[in-house]
């Protein structure tokens, strides 16, 4: 037996989804072919104004019915995709795998489309580095994401809690103690979790940490705007 991915499953719902666009386009299309024929008839056979209106209204009730179904369809798909994703979550979960599998590829795209990184000089996941003036002190960073003028540190937890956000905020007071070469850098801090509640954003908002949890379709930053209008 074939062993079918999330992936897999996604791709098979992306094209169910086109095909039934196609038929969504097809019945708009014949519904204002009818409404068009209906007007026609009308203006060459002179008919009584009250069947060109009960033609037209019929248009319209296909039309609506159509985008009934339309709406609904699309309804489902996203809550189909947002159970999937729910499951690959808990899925690399219980793999361990969090980090490698949705904060880093995350990162990777916010730090171009969001924080309008250029370049990607280096991409580290599970960074482990050792204090340059203190031997015995060790720190491990989730996901780092260098860009030529721009660091943008990730943390991953599987249960957010203020305890956590806490202790990734000493981490970013302290990273460039470890990354001494990545001074005069801004730094950017994105801390992840499947669902974050809002008390707990407020307090990211509060130490200047970007929260990332899941939206409708992808994982998004849900107190950028908050962040960004204090930078400006």
């Amino acid at each position: 037996m074939a062993y079918v991915t999330i992936e897999d499953r996604v791709d098979r719902l992306d094209a169910l989804y086109g095909q039934f666009m196609v038929e969504m386009a097809l019945i708009h299309k014949h519904a204002e072919e009818r409404n068009t024929q209906a007007g026609e008839r009308n203006k060459q056979t002179e008919e009584p104004n009250n069947l060109a209106e009960q033609r037209h209204q019929a248009a319209e009730q296909c039309n609506k019915e159509a985008e009934e179904r339309l709406a609904l369809f699309e309804r489902d798909m996203r809550q189909s995709r947002w159970d999937m994703d729910k499951k690959w979550w808990d899925l690399a979960n219980k793999m361990g795998t969090i980090v490698g599998d949705i904060l880093a590829p995350n990162l990777q795209r916010l730090a171009v489309e969001h924080f309008g990184m250029t370049e990607i000089l280096d991409f580290m996941i599970r960074r482990a580095r050792r204090h340059p003036e203190r031997a015995e002190v060790w720190s491990e960073f989730d996901t780092l994401v260098v860009g030529p003028d721009t660091v943008i540190l990730g943390e991953a937890k599987s249960t957010p809690s203020l305890d956590y956000v806490n202790d990734f905020a000493e981490k970013i007071r302290e990273f460039f103690e470890f990354f001494p070469e990545y001074r005069g850098r801004r730094l950017i801090a994105v801390f992840l979790s499947w669902s974050i509640p809002d008390a707990l954003v407020e307090a990211l908002t509060a130490r200047g940490i970007y929260a990332m949890r899941m939206g409708e379709d992808t994982m998004e930053l849900v107190n950028a705007a908050a962040l960004e209008k204090a930078e400006s």
